[in-house]
């Protein structure tokens, strides 16, 4: 396939989209999250509409769109930290399955690290699930380095999760 694909902030209007792509980011990877699909699907409509609307009044987040031409191509949500605003948060990062291996999920980390550049972070952290995934590769291809001992992914799974870090103030590149 070799459509390029476009990155655009996703507005509030998009809330159903949103909703749509999550949750299944949730039924494609589930061992990839920390929340699991029946919690989010269980969720009020009007609180996939607060999340965007939040987000878009907030200035300190960036929740992310990927589009392969028109389609929906893959999500990525970074914050700023509620207690240090030096550090950035990025979560919910998930690409569709059929525009996998297009360098939509390398575009995705990469405008979240710009934009954590741009409001003045010196961090970037992240959880992934601890597996030789896709994912994985692609934070420690970007710089990112584990953080303290992995620990379970959510309650009641054997899964472990493992924080990242990708340390902007002393020359973190995340530009692979």
């Amino acid at each position: 396939m070799s459509e390029t694909h476009t990155l655009e902030t996703l507005q509030p209007e998009h809330w159903a989209l949103y909703r749509e792509l999550r949750l299944s980011s949730l039924l494609d990877s589930p061992d990839a999250f920390g929340s699991t699909h029946a919690l989010e699907a269980s969720r009020a409509l009007e609180l996939w509409q607060s999340r965007l609307a939040a987000a878009a009044a907030s200035g300190s987040d960036l929740p992310l769109l990927a589009r392969v031409v028109e389609r929906p191509a893959g999500l990525c949500w970074a914050k700023k930290d509620g207690v240090d605003a030096s550090v950035v948060n990025v979560f919910q990062m998930w690409v569709v399955p059929a525009y996998r291996r297009m360098g939509i999920g390398q575009s995705l980390l990469q405008r979240s690290i710009e934009w954590a550049r741009s409001v003045g972070a010196t961090e970037v952290r992240l959880g992934a699930a601890l597996a030789d995934s896709p994912a994985y590769r692609l934070y420690t291809r970007n710089g990112f380095t584990p953080q303290g001992r992995p620990q379970p992914l959510r309650e009641g799974v054997d899964i472990l999760g493992q924080n990242m870090s990708l340390n902007l103030a002393m020359g973190g590149r995340g530009d692979w």
